[in-house]
């Protein structure tokens, strides 16, 4: 299996705590493929990086 694009697990555990909110968002992998919802995972923190209490 190629392990390409693995983040270090306590990045992973910080990220997840933080956007727990947006819990919704990660049943997006079930929903449509993997890709396509990695993207729109991405796309939506960027956008809304600078909002909330946490920053990353």
């Amino acid at each position: 299996m190629p392990r390409h694009g693995r983040k270090p697990l306590g990045k992973k555990l910080k990220l997840i705590a933080i956007r727990r909110r947006n819990a919704p968002r990660w049943a997006d992998i079930k929903k449509f493929s993997l890709k396509r919802a990695r993207s729109r995972r991405i796309r939506v923190a960027v956008k809304h990086w600078r909002h909330g209490k946490h920053k990353v």
